[in-house]
């Protein structure tokens, strides 16, 4: 099976998850046509939303759990070890704190004030 779109979904989510996919007339265009119901951002977030409900909500699991939907969000595997060391780093946009590596002195004072 394969996975398409920005959180890597399959078709067979849409019997699933009750996403709004259509392989019948996906399947008619080329592999990388932005107009596929797979790649759509709406239709591809909205699936991501229900497969996230699904498993907190009503399965009651963790987000981080060996049979969780998303290989990258199972502790062990190698794409877990890859998400995790990423995240020891989180982009600013997180909005958790996060300390340079960078020295004071090896910056220019205007880069030293944006920072602060």
């Amino acid at each position: 099976m394969r996975s398409e779109g920005l959180l890597q979904l399959a078709y067979a989510d849409q019997e699933r998850y009750g996403c709004d996919f259509n392989w019948q007339v996906d399947r008619q265009l080329k592999v990388n046509d932005p107009a596929k119901t797979i790649l759509q951002p709406k239709n591809n977030l909205e699936c991501g939303v229900k497969i996230l409900v699904n498993q907190i909500i009503v399965q009651h699991k963790p987000l981080l759990t060996s049979s969780g939907y998303w290989s990258t969000l199972r502790p062990g595997g190698p794409s877990y070890r890859v998400f995790a060391k990423q995240m020891t780093n989180p982009p600013t946009a997180c909005g958790l704190a996060t300390k340079s590596m960078i020295s004071n002195r090896a910056t220019t004072k205007s880069v030293q004030d944006d920072a602060n």
